[in-house]
């Protein structure tokens, strides 16, 4: 309830109904992606497990970022904090995957910026966004398999036959059961 009344406080009165549903969006996506990594975080400091001091760093850029976002939505710019959060995120995932490789649960994290995109910028951008997504967990493997991509986890052929179609699976299917909600929300 708390959280409800503060977003409402703080939303343009001259945003409309849609609009409201995309900023409250975006402001409750930064809100859940910063709390999720600072306690990640936190677990990586009890465990003993955090590897290094950039890793606080990132985050606390990137939480920077969620709160540049907010700020935006409060200004009336919904959709450029969207974009921003969406691009942020894309960029995230594919130099998670480019390090890692595909074959670690973070890959699945590309389900962030299609549901995102769905959301708040329209069926069309979150299709080509899920398109990206699917294109990158094939991409970055292939190129793995002929030697010229170094990842941290090593290339194994499942990352193409395995991994990867059940990533796309998965990115389709969220795209697809979001955007009959985004319909529906449209009209």
């Amino acid at each position: 309830m708390f959280l409800e009344n503060w977003i409402e406080s703080i939303m343009p009165a001259s945003y409309s109904g849609l609009d409201q549903i995309r900023a409250t969006t975006v402001i409750v996506t930064s809100l859940a992606i910063a709390a999720s990594m600072v306690l990640l975080i936190l677990y990586w400091i009890i465990t003993k497990s955090l590897e290094t001091v950039k890793s606080i760093y990132a985050a606390i850029g990137i939480i920077l970022l969620l709160i540049i976002g907010i700020e935006l939505v409060i200004q009336g710019h919904v959709f450029v904090a969207a974009w921003m959060m969406v691009t942020v995120m894309l960029l995230l995932n594919f130099a998670s995957m480019l390090a890692y490789g595909i074959a670690t649960s973070a890959s699945s994290g590309c389900i962030l910026p299609i549901l995102l995109a769905m959301f708040c910028l329209g069926v069309g951008v979150g299709y080509a966004v899920t398109v990206l997504c699917c294109g990158a967990v094939f991409i970055i493997p292939a190129l793995q398999s002929r030697g010229w991509v170094r990842t941290i986890l090593p290339y194994q052929v499942s990352n193409l036959t395995f991994d990867a179609p059940t990533l796309t699976l998965i990115y389709l299917v969220a795209a697809i059961i979001t955007s009959s909600s985004v319909n529906f929300i449209a009209h």
